[in-house]
């Protein structure tokens, strides 16, 4: 829809990058706050965290598309570095977040479900608000609808009134935040009142998250493509594996009690 929102000078500001750069930040925060003043984590052990989850993410986000699209890139490696382009997945970022928290947190003795927990309500809180960047960049586009929500975007060359799976996306994780907002208010609250010593948020996002996307996806303009195959392999792998950590959680928090 507007996917330059300002120029100055030969300098462009995109709404793509813009929007997902302000998601991010605004989860670094808010993860780091978390940490520190909900789960009590000493500031240093929680910027360590995050500074390489965060690395980890940006790396995982890039990894996805390189993958599918490697012929590609091993033609002109160039492209590897021209971010602006596209090629950024979020559940290959989850993924790479994902695997480097766990790490940092067993290398700082941090509990697991501490810093899975913490990061829970930001990451969902990041889909909100960048998917609207996909949405103004254009990226991302459903198939043809005649639904009256159906949106025809600029750059589209058949010009067709598609699905703006986008929002599907940002509406449905503005969803999930509010779930597991209420989830952690009304049923787990914090520090010694926490009533299960357990992930609890962050598998519930999983689940979520997965089923958004097994759901929003099969409107997605490419669907059949390779790239979307693999990522619902793997969202399904990440439904199953949030619903048995849930249920870990869950069971442990009762046996704990008798």
């Amino acid at each position: 829809m507007f996917p330059v929102l300002a120029e100055i000078g030969s300098f462009r500001v995109h709404s793509y990058y813009l929007l997902w750069t302000l998601a991010l930040s605004a989860a670094v925060v808010f993860t780091r706050r978390r940490m520190t003043r909900l789960y009590g984590v000493d500031d240093e052990d929680a910027r360590r965290i995050i500074i390489v989850s965060f690395i980890a993410m940006l790396a995982g986000a890039r990894i996805g598309p390189i993958m599918e699209f490697w012929p590609l890139y091993a033609v002109e490696p160039a492209r590897l570095l021209r971010f602006w382009e596209g090629g950024l997945s979020a559940v290959h970022a989850f993924l790479g977040a994902g695997i480097a928290g766990i790490l940092m947190s067993r290398r700082k003795g941090i509990p697991l479900w501490v810093t899975a927990d913490s990061a829970a309500l930001p990451a969902s809180v990041t889909v909100a608000i960048g998917r609207w960047g996909c949405f103004l960049n254009g990226c991302c586009g459903g198939t043809e609808t005649v639904m009256p929500w159906g949106t025809v975007f600029p750059g589209d060359p058949a010009g067709l009134s598609r699905h703006p799976t986008q929002l599907y996306y940002a509406f449905g994780a503005l969803f999930i935040t509010a779930v597991l907002q209420k989830t952690e208010h009304s049923f787990l609250s914090f520090g010694a009142d926490r009533k299960i010593k357990g992930a609890v948020l962050w598998p519930l996002f999983m689940i979520l998250y997965a089923l958004l996307r097994l759901f929003a996806d099969p409107f997605r303009a490419e669907y059949a493509t390779a790239g979307l195959r693999m990522v619902r392999v793997i969202l399904s792998v990440i439904l199953a594996a949030g619903a048995l950590w849930l249920a870990h959680s869950l069971l442990f928090s009762k046996r704990k009690k008798c």
